[in-house]
């Protein structure tokens, strides 16, 4: 049986005997309640009452914990601490905590944060003013608000895993949906114009990035992080991705990349193997007047003082490419989405699609490019429509 303890003010102590520990000790789980201070002291009573009741019920159904008390902010630095992610995941992270989830739930206890304190910080989120000039409404998008969702779920059910809490609140909560379009990618007219503009840019740095960045089907910070001595010949060798630091000039190389599958090797075409040599031995004449001076000697692509690109720089750059020459407007991502959709319409099989891709399932791969699937499919069924047509009409 729970006892109760007034603490004065509306504040109620409860009290669960839960055995001995190994030393004979006795043990108790304590938890404070909160009811109207303005009730009477019989009147507090019977409300404590119940809802130690309620506690005790939670508890001996093993649905509450007594791990002492971590508030979401240290949670969530140990989270951080822990979870083998990405720098660019890590810092990812690390924006949302800071821009809008501690402000809002970082004081408060893991094990008191309820499904009604993250629906609350939820709807806050839908009428909340959007940090980027980019949002059409001015407010968070849906799919910037589902960004929130997943960061506060991951650490809570790290909660959960490390026994703080038994049951992960976030569960028993709708998340936000997402509203904005899918990635849009280049039909293979887009992709021609594109190559023709990038034909035209006077620094051949950039060229040979996008024209990378299209062939190879790479992520944008896979190429950042790109070496020399990651390139044989004809062939690029995939080992790390890039990671933006404050304070650091350029981005700095991880030492994995996305996942352990995004460790692979893409052969390239002529074309690009041309751009490449020629890229190298033009910046290898430029940094003859920096000497021992130039700081990423091994680095593919730099800037004008040898530091490797910034993780944003790329992606401002594509843009300033649409707008120049007038392309349909898509993000620098969408030129991955692009080579997967040729490939996958070229016939090549989803297993290779994901190696290419470097996905660590299939699944994942089936699930992005499902509509480019679906017309394959479709025109393999026309295809062998037409054969058997073909055929029909032969032996007749």
């Amino acid at each position: 049986m729970a006892s109760l303890t007034n603490r004065g003010g509306g504040s109620w102590r409860v009290t669960i005997s839960n055995g001995y520990d190994a030393q004979g000790r006795k043990q108790f789980f304590k938890k404070t309640i909160h009811v109207d201070p303005n009730k009477t002291e019989l009147a507090q009573r019977r409300d404590a009452e119940k809802e130690a009741a309620k506690i005790e019920a939670d508890f001996q159904r093993h649905l509450l914990t007594d791990s002492k008390k971590i508030r979401l902010s240290a949670l969530a630095d140990e989270f951080l601490s822990v979870k083998k992610i990405t720098e660019t995941t890590k810092a990812g992270y690390r924006h949302l905590l800071d821009g809008r989830i501690l402000p809002a739930l970082g004081k408060m206890y893991v094990q008191d944060i309820s499904p009604r304190d993250i629906q609350r910080f939820y709807s806050s989120l839908a009428n909340t003013d959007a940090f980027s000039n980019r949002s059409r409404t001015g407010k968070l998008s849906g799919t910037s608000q589902l960004h929130y969702h997943r960061c506060l779920h991951a650490i809570l059910a790290y909660a959960v895993r490390t026994g703080i809490i038994t049951i992960n609140p976030a569960d028993a909560v709708e998340p936000p949906k997402k509203d904005t379009p899918e990635t849009s990618f280049y039909e293979l007219e887009d992709c021609a114009a594109l190559l023709e503009a990038l034909d035209q840019l006077p620094d051949l740095q950039w060229r040979l990035f996008f024209y990378l960045a299209l062939y190879t089907a790479c992520r944008p910070g896979e190429l950042i992080a790109l070496n020399w001595s990651d390139i044989v010949d004809d062939t690029i060798f995939i080992r790390a991705g890039s990671a933006y630091v404050k304070g650091v000039h350029g981005a700095i190389r991880t030492d994995k990349p996305k996942t352990q599958k995004s460790i692979r090797k893409i052969t390239l075409p002529p074309e690009v193997v041309k751009l490449l040599r020629q890229h190298k031995r033009e910046q290898a004449e430029y940094r003859l007047k920096f000497g021992s001076d130039w700081p990423e000697p091994d680095a593919v692509f730099t800037g004008d003082l040898g530091h490797r690109f910034n993780v944003s720089s790329p992606t401002q750059k594509f843009q300033k490419i649409i707008q120049r020459y007038n392309l349909r407007p898509i993000k620098l991502y969408g030129l991955r989405h692009t080579a997967a959709s040729i490939m996958i319409r070229e016939g090549i099989d989803a297993r290779e699609v994901a190696a290419r891709l470097g996905h660590s399932q299939t699944s994942t791969t089936l699930n992005i490019y499902a509509h480019a699937f679906e017309d394959a499919n479709a025109r393999a069924t026309a295809a062998i429509a037409d054969a058997l047509s073909n055929a029909r009409r032969e032996a007749k």
